[in-house]
């Protein structure tokens, strides 16, 4: 029996662990978790002032550590624990946030693969989407190689691609 409520409270940490989610749009740092229950919190990036890591030996071993974002709204501060890989985390942060500034409010910017524009409808300038169209077919030949696209999908999208230039 006393071996049971260790085992338990840990088994409970561990998948409150596997339910926190920490997502970066190009508007907000959101974090989600619980099990039953469903927290969210969310911070602008505008007001985001400073970002805080800290790793121990271990945690650098194993690839996790806490993330501080300093803001300058209400709650001051946001502490994200054990975040796995927070290197990456801060690095896509800051990133998204030089982006915010550098941005004009109507230009759509989407940062990596799974961020989605956060304001539907709202479409890059012409000259925008047209310089991007080189790096956009460079990144279509590289998925052609790595196996993700076949050669006719690749064909098919190049061709679009080239149609709006």
């Amino acid at each position: 029996m006393v071996a049971i409520v260790p085992a338990v409270e840990l088994a409970r940490i561990f998948l409150d662990w596997l339910n926190e989610r920490y997502i970066i749009t190009n508007r907000r740092v959101v974090e989600t978790k619980g099990i039953v229950n469903k927290h969210v919190r969310d911070s602008a990036l505008e007001k985001v002032n400073d970002v805080e890591l800290d790793q121990s030996i271990v945690g650098r071993l194993l690839g996790y550590g806490t993330v501080q974002i300093i803001t300058g709204s209400d709650i001051g501060m946001n502490v994200f624990h054990r975040i796995s890989n927070p290197v990456r985390f801060k690095r896509a942060m800051l990133n998204a946030k030089e982006g915010l500034q550098a941005t004009r409010p109507e230009d759509v910017v989407s940062f990596g693969t799974d961020v989605q524009a956060a304001q539907p409808g709202v479409t890059e300038p012409e000259s925008a989407a047209a310089a991007n169209i080189p790096d956009m077919l460079v990144e279509l030949a590289e998925l052609r190689q790595k196996g993700i696209l076949s050669e006719d999908e690749f064909q098919a999208k190049k061709k679009e691609l080239l149609a709006r230039l």
